[in-house]
C-alpha cells in the first residue's frame, strides 16, 4: 500500500511540476512577446535616429562643402587685393617719377615752359576779356 501511496504522491507530485512549467512557459511565452514588442519599437526608433542622422550628416558635408568653396573665394579675394595693392604701387611709383621729372625740368625745357605759360595765361585774360564785353552788350 505504501507503493501505492508512494506512486500517487509521485505522479501528483509530476502533475504539479508538469502545471508549474506550464504556467512558466506560458510566463515566459508573454515575456518574450514583450520584449519581440519592445525591440521592434526600438528598432523604429533608431531606424529613425538612423534616417535624422543621416540626413544630419549630409546637410554638414554640403555646409562644409560651401565653407570650402566660400574660403576659396576669400582666398581669390586676397590675392586680388594683394594685387591690386601692388598696382597700386605702381602706379604710385610711376606718378612720383613723373612729378620728379616735371619738377626737375632740363635748363633748355624751362624756358620753353615759362614761354609756353605765359602764352596760356595771356590767352584766358584775352578769353575772359571777351567774354565780360559780350556780357555787357
Amino acid at each position: 500500500m505504501l507503493l501505492y501511496i508512494s506512486a500517487i504522491v509521485a505522479v501528483a507530485a509530476l502533475v504539479v511540476i508538469a502545471i508549474a512549467i506550464i504556467k512558466t512557459a506560458k510566463t515566459v511565452k508573454e515575456a518574450m512577446k514583450d520584449v519581440t514588442d519592445t525591440m521592434k519599437r526600438v528598432e523604429l526608433k533608431v531606424g529613425g535616429i538612423t534616417d535624422k542622422t543621416d540626413q544630419l550628416m549630409n546637410q554638414t558635408n554640403r555646409i562644409a562643402e560651401d565653407a570650402n568653396a566660400k574660403l576659396q573665394s576669400v582666398d581669390g579675394l586676397a590675392a586680388s587685393a594683394k594685387e591690386l595693392r601692388d598696382s597700386t604701387e605702381y602706379v604710385q611709383h610711376s606718378l612720383t617719377k613723373i612729378a620728379d621729372q616735371v619738377a626737375a625740368t632740363p635748363g633748355k625745357y624751362a624756358k620753353l615752359m615759362q614761354q609756353t605759360t605765359v602764352l596760356s595765361e595771356a590767352a584766358a585774360r584775352m578769353y575772359y576779356s571777351a567774354k565780360q564785353q559780350k556780357g555787357k552788350r
